[in-house]
């Protein structure tokens, strides 16, 4: 499982990477606030351990960000404050836990275990479409195993359409998906994340295909029974 530490302070940095590398995890160190979104939409870690006081920005918004744009990757706000208002402030903002520093590394990895064992209890099933498999809690996708780097939204519309067993999907339940239902898209931008996901998928030569049906919408299926 792979952790996404954010944290500017290079000391505290190294030492919690460190530790918990020694302990079996896989962590990604970041710097900034302005990065963060975007790794976790395209990688789907197993917990955020944040900090708030960013050079770019503050922690508390980059929480709320993330769950204001559908991200459900746990998030231990690991900080300085540590008034009571201030971790009240941090579950407001989509915080699962809040440790304030100076902390202890045991406790550290305690608050990581629990969050890790939450979310795998309430986590959905993967989806599978011969070597695709499509992972909706950690919003992931691999063939064979190998990672596929994908946007957010890409994500949403290769988990739609692998989640219809290879039904055909129609552009409106694609769109809804990927937008929601109140948002108007137009047929050419949908076909334009078509074209990327195809892309993605075609760098992997055991992946499904995604068929085009005239009128009807879309499908995953695998090569050999593309038409």
């Amino acid at each position: 499982m792979t952790i996404l530490l954010v944290e500017d302070d290079p000391g505290i940095g190294r030492f919690v990477v460190r530790g918990l590398e020694q302990r079996g995890y896989r962590v990604q160190w970041e710097r900034q606030a302005a990065n963060v979104a975007a790794l976790d939409a395209a990688r789907g870690f197993s917990t955020i351990v944040l900090d708030l006081g960013l050079p770019d920005g503050d922690g508390l918004d980059v929480a709320r960000d993330l769950r204001s744009g559908g991200s459900r990757t746990p998030i231990l706000m690991l900080t300085a404050r540590g008034a009571l208002q201030d971790r009240l402030d941090g579950f407001d903002c989509g915080a699962d836990d809040y440790l304030p520093k100076p902390f202890a590394f045991a406790e550290l990895l305690a608050r990581l275990a629990v969050l890790v064992r939450r979310a795998g209890e309430r986590a959905p099933e993967p989806v599978r479409c011969g070597a695709l498999t499509v992972q909706p809690g950690t919003r992931t996708a691999a063939v064979d195993g190998a990672a596929l780097e994908l946007s957010r939204r890409e994500f949403d519309l290769l988990a739609a359409l692998a989640g219809a067993g290879g039904a055909v999907v129609p552009r409106a339940e694609l769109a809804a998906a990927m937008w929601g239902e109140a948002d108007a898209v137009n047929d050419n931008t949908l076909d334009v994340y078509i074209g990327y996901v195809r892309r993605r998928l075609a760098d992997h030569a055991a992946a499904p295909v995604i068929e085009t049906l005239r009128r009807r919408g879309f499908r995953l299926v695998q090569k050999h029974d593309a038409t």
